[in-house]
């Protein structure tokens, strides 16, 4: 993301929060109930370059081809790259940014001030009419290093600022709460959408639901990368395991409006 002038700095991330719905019959998260950073954080994950996942969770941890590129690109010999250190750099170290690098970081939100925006153009002999966030990225016409700095002043967007700040940052709206579905989709809270995954999972027995509130931070954050990668039963394979002697569940006692005998 482009440079910026100034910076405030905000208190650190605390660990989130999610309460989990569990079927013990078919032994699998039904979904989750999740406030709007919850949402935010699992909707931040695509904007993460591949690059930056590998080297996130460790190059070991991966099944797949990502990091085979990431050592292949390490070894490429210089004459087959148009400008080897520049390119490397800008695929092997992205200048990620996502509102989920708060949790998997583990560094504190900061709030970027609209002043002065830093960009940065072609500086070679001739002009090019581009602009690059990053320094030293190869100019698309003449892969000159994009060096010299420009300035963007932003002005005073005080009705976009109050608005951003209304929102809280991140993705998504301010909501009393959103649903998580076991493979991460993130829709908005709703009885007939329950009523539906019941039926969807043949939930005949409500005893047989327990919920289970559950904390995330860095390692689940972590763990729930690497299985958004694998699987789609993300929640399920995170968090299942943790409730053998080590999560605390309840029995869920649902109101009227929310029965699968309705279903």
């Amino acid at each position: 993301m482009a440079s910026v002038a100034e910076k405030e700095e905000l208190p650190p991330t605390t660990k989130l929060e999610l309460k989990l719905l569990v079927d013990q019959n078919s032994h699998r998260v039904v979904f989750a109930q999740a406030g709007k950073d919850v949402a935010d954080f699992l909707l931040g994950l695509l904007g993460l370059p591949l690059s930056y996942v590998s080297r996130l969770i460790g190059k070991q941890l991966l099944s797949n081809s990502i990091p085979t590129l990431c050592s292949n690109i390490e070894s490429l010999p210089d004459e087959y790259l148009i400008a080897p250190a520049v390119d490397r750099a800008a695929l092997l170290n992205p200048n990620a940014s996502s509102y989920s690098l708060t949790l998997l970081e583990n560094k504190p939100k900061t709030s970027e001030a609209k002043k002065v925006m830093i960009y940065y153009d072609c500086s070679g002999s001739w002009y090019h009419p581009y602009l690059s966030e990053v320094s030293g990225t190869p100019c698309p016409s003449c892969r000159s290093p994009m060096a010299s700095v420009r300035n963007v002043w932003q002005g005073n967007d005080e009705a976009g600022k109050a608005t951003e700040q209304a929102a809280g940052g991140g993705y998504v709206k301010r909501s009393l709460s959103y649903m998580v579905m076991d493979d991460l989709a993130v829709v908005p809270v709703s009885t007939f959408s329950a009523i539906e995954l019941f039926n969807k999972f043949q939930v005949k027995d409500v005893s047989s639901l327990y919920e289970s509130v559950v904390e995330v931070g860095m390692e689940e954050g972590l763990e729930l990368l690497k299985a958004s990668l694998l699987s789609k039963t993300v929640l399920t394979d995170v968090f299942l395991p943790k409730f053998e002697g080590e999560v605390s569940i309840h029995r869920v006692e649902l109101s009227a409006d929310v029965s699968t005998t309705n279903v």
